[in-house]
């Protein structure tokens, strides 16, 4: 079997080696959605040793339990950021193993080394990952290195001086007018032959609140009932990236089309949950707003909730339907929450031209972030020296 043909997981934060088929191969396909190595994060919240290592015996400790405990502390939830975090340093402690499993207790602290993310960087680009993925698994590293730093006096994080690979800023991808017209359309059309799925009403109206207010995938799986304000108008200390906490405006229409959604929820909920109409407004509001009861507890709130990858799966599914009802030349590309999000803020962009509102409104720290909204295409900056030219009309040379 090939050395590559293993999985890294973890059982309550001993790492577990899975032997799947050779179809999921790192070697045979490096840019899968779900790599082969992946570290599962420990369901005990305990007290770590990670605030324990000594300097002088730090260089002998097993990476692989120090990364477990890095995990604990920094990327023990379900959501996507955690995920990436967990399949970055499973990656970069199985190639610091030589690509075997069978090595992964023998990688100690002072294997890793500058050169050797330098080297693991050159591999991950080699093996045809974007330049955006690599330099995000760096940064998975450098701050892995730098939060050990911190807890032991006289470390120096090895990955501080790698340098991420280089990449063109881009706008980042949201729909054109005409696929956002497909797509609402195609939103219609579903709303009126929902019938009394409320499954299918549910993930239409999902749809619709990702496109009227820039919410992230995470944010809005998330969002409960006591979220939300009396009058409907905002969704109130929404839980950011950066775990920070902002509120989240509701328009008008979305307002209206909230309140029908919530009158069939609490229909649903009454059918479908044992024990629902017992429960007082105080338990309710603990409630997430998008509720599935497929294997869900009245006494555990979250059980209720859509897994992560429910709601990918939905939005996806809207691009297909999209397709399979528009017209040819109304086919839209394919789509996912993060492209709504992109879609929502390019039009508060063009309407407000104010990018410190618009920082605002998405929940970004710093200002910087946001500023990628306002990169311009390479037709943009064609059209832009074309028309420079053709208003001066001369040319130097005849």
């Amino acid at each position: 079997m090939n050395k590559d043909n293993s999985e890294i997981t973890t059982n309550n934060t001993n790492i577990i080696i899975h032997r799947p088929s050779k179809s999921k191969s790192l070697s045979t396909s490096p840019l899968r959605n779900h790599p082969d190595y992946i570290i599962t994060p420990s369901k005990n919240s305990g007290q770590s040793a990670y605030t324990n290592y000594q300097t002088q015996n730090l260089a002998q400790e097993s990476l692989r339990r120090i990364i477990e405990d890095y995990i604990r502390y920094f990327a023990a939830g379900d959501n996507h950021t955690a995920r990436a975090k967990r399949n970055d340093l499973s990656y970069f402690l199985l190639f610091l193993a030589g690509n075997n499993p069978e090595n992964i207790d023998n990688v100690a602290v002072y294997d890793w080394t500058f050169q050797t993310t330098n080297s693991f960087i050159e591999k991950r680009i080699e093996l045809g990952e974007s330049p955006t993925t690599v330099a995000r698994r760096l940064a998975t590293i450098k701050h892995f290195g730098r939060t050990l730093a911190e807890r032991v006096s006289g470390y120096i994080n090895p990955a501080r001086g790698v340098r991420p690979p280089l990449s063109e800023q881009t706008k980042p991808n949201s729909l054109t007018t005409q696929e956002l017209e497909s797509l609402k359309e195609t939103l219609k059309i579903l709303y009126e032959h929902v019938g009394n799925n409320f499954n299918l009403y549910r993930n239409n109206f999902l749809l619709e609140l990702l496109l009227a207010t820039g919410l992230r995938a995470d944010e809005v799986r998330l969002l409960t009932l006591g979220q939300l304000s009396e009058d409907l108008q905002f969704f109130q200390k929404v839980k950011t990236k950066g775990k920070k906490f902002r509120s989240v405006y509701l328009d008008s229409q979305i307002r209206i089309n909230l309140e029908k959604y919530l009158a069939k929820r609490e229909k649903y909920l009454i059918k479908n949950l044992e024990n629902y109409r017992a429960t007082t407004k105080e338990e309710k509001s603990k409630f997430p707003i998008f509720v599935s009861t497929r294997n869900a507890s009245i006494l555990n709130p979250k059980s209720l909730g859509l897994a992560p990858k429910t709601i990918w799966r939905v939005i996806a599914d809207f691009g297909r339907k999209t397709n399979l009802l528009a017209e040819t030349n109304k086919r839209i590309s394919k789509i996912h929450p993060h492209k709504l999000r992109h879609t929502f803020a390019h039009e508060v962009l063009d309407s407000s031209k104010d990018i410190r509102l618009l920082a605002q409104i998405l929940g970004h720290s710093s200002v910087t972030t946001t500023m990628v909204y306002t990169e311009r295409t390479k037709d943009d900056i064609v059209n832009a020296i074309e028309t420079k030219i053709q208003k001066k009309g001369k040319t130097i040379c005849k």
